[in-house]
Protein backbone atom coordinates (compact mmCIF):
# COMPACT_ATOMS: atom_id res chain seq x y z
CA UNK A 1 0.00 0.00 0.00
CA UNK A 2 1.62 3.27 -1.56
CA UNK A 3 -0.95 5.99 -0.58
CA UNK A 4 2.22 8.07 0.81
CA UNK A 5 4.71 7.57 -1.58
CA UNK A 6 4.56 10.91 -3.50
CA UNK A 7 4.69 12.67 -0.03
CA UNK A 8 6.95 15.33 -0.13
CA UNK A 9 7.42 15.05 4.38
CA UNK A 10 9.57 12.19 5.91
CA UNK A 11 7.02 9.33 5.33
CA UNK A 12 7.23 10.24 1.30
CA UNK A 13 11.09 9.93 1.50
CA UNK A 14 10.67 7.02 3.63
CA UNK A 15 7.84 4.93 1.29
CA UNK A 16 10.25 6.27 -1.70
CA UNK A 17 13.56 4.99 -0.19
CA UNK A 18 12.63 1.76 1.12
CA UNK A 19 11.06 0.95 -2.06
CA UNK A 20 13.79 1.64 -4.09
CA UNK A 21 16.04 -0.29 -2.09
CA UNK A 22 13.42 -3.74 -1.22
CA UNK A 23 12.75 -3.79 -4.71
CA UNK A 24 16.31 -3.78 -5.43
CA UNK A 25 17.59 -6.33 -3.17
CA UNK A 26 14.71 -9.23 -3.65
CA UNK A 27 14.19 -10.59 -6.37
CA UNK A 28 12.85 -13.54 -5.02
CA UNK A 29 9.11 -12.77 -4.18
CA UNK A 30 6.42 -11.35 -6.27
CA UNK A 31 5.24 -7.23 -5.88
CA UNK A 32 1.67 -5.87 -6.27
CA UNK A 33 2.43 -2.13 -5.40
CA UNK A 34 -1.18 -0.14 -4.57
CA UNK A 35 -1.29 3.49 -5.39
CA UNK A 36 -3.80 6.32 -4.49
CA UNK A 37 -2.45 7.99 -7.73
CA UNK A 38 -2.77 6.98 -11.26
CA UNK A 39 0.63 8.68 -12.43
CA UNK A 40 2.29 6.60 -9.99
CA UNK A 41 1.86 3.97 -12.07
CA UNK A 42 5.10 3.17 -14.00
CA UNK A 43 7.14 4.40 -11.29
CA UNK A 44 8.85 0.51 -11.13
CA UNK A 45 7.99 -0.89 -14.31
CA UNK A 46 11.22 -1.91 -15.12
CA UNK A 47 11.14 -4.84 -12.63
CA UNK A 48 9.97 -7.87 -14.15
CA UNK A 49 8.84 -9.28 -10.55
CA UNK A 50 6.33 -5.98 -9.78
CA UNK A 51 2.99 -5.27 -10.70
CA UNK A 52 1.32 -1.66 -10.08
CA UNK A 53 -1.96 -0.55 -9.64
CA UNK A 54 -3.49 2.36 -9.73
CA UNK A 55 -6.76 2.31 -7.22
CA UNK A 56 -9.27 4.81 -7.33
CA UNK A 57 -10.75 5.75 -4.04
CA UNK A 58 -12.69 9.68 -2.55
CA UNK A 59 -11.14 9.16 0.31
CA UNK A 60 -8.28 7.49 2.16
CA UNK A 61 -10.58 5.87 4.53
CA UNK A 62 -12.40 4.69 1.45
CA UNK A 63 -9.01 3.51 0.19
CA UNK A 64 -7.85 1.77 2.96
CA UNK A 65 -10.85 -0.25 4.35
CA UNK A 66 -12.49 -1.13 1.09
CA UNK A 67 -10.77 -1.29 -2.02
CA UNK A 68 -7.72 -2.16 -1.11
CA UNK A 69 -8.92 -5.24 0.42
CA UNK A 70 -11.13 -5.86 -2.33
CA UNK A 71 -8.15 -5.80 -4.52
CA UNK A 72 -6.31 -7.68 -2.27
CA UNK A 73 -8.76 -10.71 -3.05
CA UNK A 74 -8.72 -10.61 -6.40
CA UNK A 75 -4.71 -10.72 -6.40
CA UNK A 76 -4.88 -13.31 -3.93
CA UNK A 77 -2.22 -11.68 -1.88
CA UNK A 78 0.09 -13.26 0.65
CA UNK A 79 1.19 -10.67 2.85
CA UNK A 80 -0.25 -6.93 2.54
CA UNK A 81 2.30 -4.15 3.80
CA UNK A 82 1.46 -0.61 4.29
CA UNK A 83 3.72 1.77 4.78
CA UNK A 84 1.94 4.68 6.94
CA UNK A 85 -0.16 3.58 10.35
CA UNK A 86 -3.46 2.21 8.98
CA UNK A 87 -4.59 -1.56 8.23
CA UNK A 88 -7.70 -2.61 6.50
CA UNK A 89 -9.40 -4.12 9.38
CA UNK A 90 -10.74 -7.02 6.91
CA UNK A 91 -8.79 -8.62 5.07
CA UNK A 92 -7.99 -12.42 4.07
CA UNK A 93 -4.27 -11.79 4.04
CA UNK A 94 -1.59 -11.51 6.80
CA UNK A 95 -0.65 -7.66 7.11
CA UNK A 96 2.29 -5.34 7.95
CA UNK A 97 2.45 -1.88 9.31
CA UNK A 98 4.62 0.71 9.24
CA UNK A 99 4.27 3.24 12.27
CA UNK A 100 6.36 6.89 12.50
CA UNK A 101 5.91 7.56 16.09
CA UNK A 102 3.54 7.25 19.10
CA UNK A 103 3.93 11.35 19.42
CA UNK A 104 -0.45 11.58 19.81
CA UNK A 105 0.03 9.57 23.01
CA UNK A 106 3.06 10.95 24.55
CA UNK A 107 2.82 14.49 23.48
CA UNK A 108 -0.83 15.19 22.97
CA UNK A 109 -1.07 18.34 23.54
CA UNK A 110 0.61 18.83 19.99
CA UNK A 111 -2.82 17.85 17.88
CA UNK A 112 -6.41 18.58 17.25
CA UNK A 113 -9.01 16.96 19.38
CA UNK A 114 -10.55 15.02 16.54
CA UNK A 115 -7.64 13.87 15.42
CA UNK A 116 -6.37 12.41 19.11
CA UNK A 117 -9.83 11.04 18.83
CA UNK A 118 -9.55 9.25 16.05
CA UNK A 119 -5.73 7.80 16.94
CA UNK A 120 -6.69 6.65 20.50
CA UNK A 121 -9.50 4.68 18.64
CA UNK A 122 -8.32 3.20 15.62
CA UNK A 123 -4.85 2.91 16.48
CA UNK A 124 -5.09 -0.04 18.70
CA UNK A 125 -7.19 -1.92 16.27
CA UNK A 126 -4.72 -1.43 13.76
CA UNK A 127 -1.66 -3.05 16.18
CA UNK A 128 -3.90 -5.84 17.02
CA UNK A 129 -4.76 -6.50 13.26
CA UNK A 130 -1.17 -6.60 12.26
CA UNK A 131 0.98 -10.03 12.20
CA UNK A 132 3.99 -7.82 12.57
CA UNK A 133 4.50 -3.84 12.75
CA UNK A 134 7.84 -2.15 11.53
CA UNK A 135 8.91 1.15 13.57
CA UNK A 136 11.29 3.68 12.56
CA UNK A 137 13.26 4.16 15.79
CA UNK A 138 13.96 2.37 18.86
CA UNK A 139 12.31 5.44 20.84
CA UNK A 140 9.21 4.21 18.33
CA UNK A 141 9.33 0.84 19.39
CA UNK A 142 9.35 1.25 23.19
CA UNK A 143 6.63 3.50 22.74
CA UNK A 144 4.52 1.51 21.37
CA UNK A 145 5.14 -1.13 23.82
CA UNK A 146 4.67 0.47 26.58
CA UNK A 147 1.85 3.35 26.26
CA UNK A 148 -0.34 0.75 23.97
CA UNK A 149 0.79 -2.57 24.87
CA UNK A 150 2.10 -3.68 21.63
CA UNK A 151 3.62 -7.50 22.52
CA UNK A 152 7.34 -6.64 21.66
CA UNK A 153 8.04 -9.97 19.84
CA UNK A 154 5.65 -8.24 17.16
CA UNK A 155 6.88 -4.58 16.74
CA UNK A 156 10.24 -4.98 14.48
CA UNK A 157 13.00 -1.43 15.09
CA UNK A 158 14.40 -0.74 11.32
CA UNK A 159 15.44 3.15 11.23
CA UNK A 160 15.33 4.71 8.43
CA UNK A 161 18.33 6.67 7.08
CA UNK A 162 19.37 9.74 4.32
CA UNK A 163 18.74 8.75 0.76
CA UNK A 164 21.95 7.94 -1.49
CA UNK A 165 23.03 11.24 -2.43
CA UNK A 166 23.35 12.77 0.63
CA UNK A 167 27.26 13.52 0.84
CA UNK A 168 29.33 16.56 1.76
CA UNK A 169 29.25 18.83 -1.69
CA UNK A 170 32.93 20.09 -2.80
CA UNK A 171 32.59 21.20 -5.71
CA UNK A 172 33.24 25.20 -6.04
CA UNK A 173 31.01 25.46 -8.89
CA UNK A 174 28.23 23.33 -7.15
CA UNK A 175 28.94 25.79 -3.83
CA UNK A 176 28.34 29.06 -5.83
CA UNK A 177 25.53 28.11 -7.98
CA UNK A 178 23.49 26.78 -4.58
CA UNK A 179 24.35 29.98 -3.31
CA UNK A 180 23.64 32.77 -6.03
CA UNK A 181 20.08 30.63 -6.87
CA UNK A 182 19.13 30.85 -3.42
CA UNK A 183 20.34 34.48 -2.45
CA UNK A 184 22.18 32.95 0.72
CA UNK A 185 24.41 34.42 2.85
CA UNK A 186 28.17 33.42 3.34
CA UNK A 187 27.88 31.86 6.24
CA UNK A 188 24.19 30.67 7.92
CA UNK A 189 22.85 28.08 10.55
CA UNK A 190 20.04 25.96 8.47
CA UNK A 191 16.75 24.33 10.09
CA UNK A 192 14.80 22.07 8.14
CA UNK A 193 11.39 22.16 9.10
CA UNK A 194 8.00 22.14 7.91
CA UNK A 195 4.84 24.29 9.01
CA UNK A 196 4.03 22.22 12.51
CA UNK A 197 3.55 22.82 15.74
CA UNK A 198 6.39 20.18 16.57
CA UNK A 199 8.88 21.25 15.32
CA UNK A 200 9.29 24.12 17.75
CA UNK A 201 10.18 27.22 15.49
CA UNK A 202 9.02 29.76 17.31
CA UNK A 203 11.49 28.49 20.15
CA UNK A 204 14.44 28.43 17.68
CA UNK A 205 13.64 31.80 16.65
CA UNK A 206 13.78 33.38 19.92
CA UNK A 207 17.01 31.69 20.38
CA UNK A 208 18.32 33.34 17.31
CA UNK A 209 17.39 36.78 18.12
CA UNK A 210 19.02 36.10 21.84
CA UNK A 211 22.28 34.59 20.05
CA UNK A 212 21.97 37.64 17.85
CA UNK A 213 22.96 39.91 20.93
CA UNK A 214 26.16 38.33 21.58
CA UNK A 215 27.08 37.98 17.76
CA UNK A 216 26.04 38.48 14.32
CA UNK A 217 24.78 35.41 12.28
CA UNK A 218 22.63 34.38 9.97
CA UNK A 219 19.62 31.45 9.73
CA UNK A 220 17.81 29.77 6.30
CA UNK A 221 14.77 27.99 7.41
CA UNK A 222 13.67 25.20 4.91
CA UNK A 223 10.60 23.02 4.57
CA UNK A 224 6.54 22.88 3.43
CA UNK A 225 4.90 25.85 4.65
CA UNK A 226 8.09 27.51 6.57
CA UNK A 227 7.49 30.97 5.20
CA UNK A 228 4.34 31.39 7.63
CA UNK A 229 6.62 31.30 10.75
CA UNK A 230 7.68 34.86 8.88
CA UNK A 231 4.55 36.79 10.50
CA UNK A 232 3.50 34.11 13.10
CA UNK A 233 6.78 34.87 14.90
CA UNK A 234 7.00 38.82 14.70
CA UNK A 235 9.79 38.85 13.09
CA UNK A 236 9.96 42.30 12.20
CA UNK A 237 8.89 43.30 16.01
CA UNK A 238 11.96 41.15 16.85
CA UNK A 239 14.35 42.92 14.54
CA UNK A 240 15.26 39.93 13.27
CA UNK A 241 13.65 39.83 9.71
CA UNK A 242 17.11 40.82 7.73
CA UNK A 243 19.34 37.84 9.00
CA UNK A 244 16.47 35.26 8.52
CA UNK A 245 15.54 33.82 5.20
CA UNK A 246 12.94 31.46 3.98
CA UNK A 247 13.00 29.09 1.65
CA UNK A 248 9.94 26.90 1.27
CA UNK A 249 9.97 23.47 -0.20
CA UNK A 250 13.33 22.65 -1.77
CA UNK A 251 13.85 19.72 -3.63
CA UNK A 252 16.14 16.62 -2.00
CA UNK A 253 18.49 17.08 -4.96
CA UNK A 254 19.32 20.38 -4.30
CA UNK A 255 19.38 19.92 -0.39
CA UNK A 256 23.29 18.12 -0.16
CA UNK A 257 24.76 21.51 -0.96
CA UNK A 258 22.40 23.27 1.04
CA UNK A 259 23.41 21.15 3.94
CA UNK A 260 26.96 21.01 3.14
CA UNK A 261 26.97 25.42 2.70
CA UNK A 262 25.67 25.69 6.19
CA UNK A 263 28.08 25.90 8.92
CA UNK A 264 25.42 23.50 11.16
CA UNK A 265 21.60 22.44 11.22
CA UNK A 266 19.97 22.69 14.15
CA UNK A 267 16.96 20.63 14.33
CA UNK A 268 14.63 21.88 17.37
CA UNK A 269 11.66 19.37 17.78
CA UNK A 270 9.28 19.49 20.45
CA UNK A 271 8.67 15.51 20.05
CA UNK A 272 10.81 14.00 16.56
CA UNK A 273 10.20 9.75 16.56
CA UNK A 274 13.02 9.80 14.11
CA UNK A 275 13.97 13.09 12.07
CA UNK A 276 15.50 12.25 8.78
CA UNK A 277 17.33 16.36 8.53
CA UNK A 278 19.64 14.79 10.96
CA UNK A 279 20.74 12.01 9.07
CA UNK A 280 21.11 13.85 6.31
CA UNK A 281 22.80 16.68 6.96
CA UNK A 282 25.45 14.13 8.85
CA UNK A 283 25.52 12.44 5.89
CA UNK A 284 26.76 15.44 4.49
CA UNK A 285 29.59 16.15 7.12
CA UNK A 286 27.22 19.02 8.45
CA UNK A 287 27.51 19.28 12.36
CA UNK A 288 23.92 19.14 14.57
CA UNK A 289 22.52 20.77 17.13
CA UNK A 290 18.98 18.71 17.72
CA UNK A 291 16.92 18.47 21.36
CA UNK A 292 17.51 15.99 24.17
CA UNK A 293 13.86 15.04 23.24
CA UNK A 294 12.31 12.00 21.38
CA UNK A 295 14.59 9.98 18.96
CA UNK A 296 17.07 12.59 17.86
CA UNK A 297 19.60 11.56 20.68
CA UNK A 298 19.09 8.33 19.69
CA UNK A 299 20.02 8.87 16.00
CA UNK A 300 23.07 12.02 16.88
CA UNK A 301 24.64 9.82 19.83
CA UNK A 302 27.83 12.05 20.76
CA UNK A 303 28.14 13.07 17.24
CA UNK A 304 25.37 16.11 17.73
CA UNK A 305 24.91 18.91 20.57
CA UNK A 306 22.31 18.15 22.54
CA UNK A 307 19.58 21.31 23.96
CA UNK A 308 16.16 21.37 25.90
CA UNK A 309 13.41 22.60 23.06
CA UNK A 310 11.63 24.39 25.57
CA UNK A 311 14.52 26.75 26.93
CA UNK A 312 15.51 29.39 23.87
CA UNK A 313 18.41 30.52 26.41
CA UNK A 314 20.08 27.28 26.21
CA UNK A 315 19.43 27.09 23.00
CA UNK A 316 20.86 30.64 22.41
CA UNK A 317 24.31 29.15 23.39
CA UNK A 318 24.15 26.08 21.57
CA UNK A 319 24.19 28.26 18.29
CA UNK A 320 26.73 30.34 19.83
CA UNK A 321 29.17 28.07 20.31
CA UNK A 322 28.74 26.21 17.18
CA UNK A 323 28.74 29.68 15.49
CA UNK A 324 31.99 31.03 17.40
CA UNK A 325 34.18 27.95 18.06
CA UNK A 326 35.55 26.98 14.60
CA UNK A 327 37.76 24.03 16.52
CA UNK A 328 34.60 22.37 18.22
CA UNK A 329 32.53 22.91 14.98
CA UNK A 330 35.09 20.74 12.71
CA UNK A 331 35.06 18.22 15.52
CA UNK A 332 31.54 18.41 15.48
CA UNK A 333 31.44 17.78 11.85
CA UNK A 334 34.06 14.49 11.73
CA UNK A 335 31.72 12.96 14.39
CA UNK A 336 28.63 13.59 11.92
CA UNK A 337 30.21 12.12 9.32
CA UNK A 338 31.26 8.95 10.76
CA UNK A 339 27.81 8.69 12.75
CA UNK A 340 25.99 8.73 9.65
CA UNK A 341 27.43 5.54 8.71
CA UNK A 342 25.33 3.64 10.85
CA UNK A 343 22.41 4.45 9.04
CA UNK A 344 21.61 2.96 5.35
CA UNK A 345 18.54 2.36 3.22
CA UNK A 346 19.73 -1.02 2.45
CA UNK A 347 19.58 -2.23 6.59
CA UNK A 348 16.16 -1.05 6.38
CA UNK A 349 14.97 -2.90 3.29
CA UNK A 350 16.87 -6.15 4.66
CA UNK A 351 15.66 -5.82 8.08
CA UNK A 352 11.81 -4.70 6.69
CA UNK A 353 11.76 -8.03 4.18
CA UNK A 354 13.25 -10.37 6.90
CA UNK A 355 10.16 -9.31 8.42
CA UNK A 356 7.91 -9.46 5.39
CA UNK A 357 9.27 -13.15 4.44
CA UNK A 358 9.18 -13.90 8.05
CA UNK A 359 5.06 -13.15 8.09
CA UNK A 360 4.66 -14.88 4.82
CA UNK A 361 6.17 -18.03 5.99
CA UNK A 362 3.86 -18.10 8.98
CA UNK A 363 0.75 -17.78 6.35
CA UNK A 364 2.41 -20.56 4.46
CA UNK A 365 2.46 -23.07 7.36
CA UNK A 366 -1.39 -22.47 8.49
Amino acid sequence: MLRAIDGKGGIGVYCQNLMDHLLDMDRRNQYILYYAKPDCVGRYGRYDHVEERYLKAPNKAVWDQLVVPWQVRRDRIDVLFHTKFTLPLFTNCRTVMAIHGASWFVAPELYGKLDLAYIRLMMPLYCRKADAVLSNSQLTTDDFVRVLKVPAAKIHTARLAADDSFRPVTAPEQIEAMRREYGLPERFMLSVVKYDPRKNVPNLLEAFRLCRQRTPCRIVVVGLGCEKYREECGLQEKGIAPDVTFLGWVDNKRLPALYSLADFLFFPSVYEEFGIPTVEAMACGTPVVVSKTGALPELAGDAGLLVDPGDPEEMADAIYRMWTDDSFRREMARRAEERSKQFSWDKCARQTLDVLESVGRARRKK
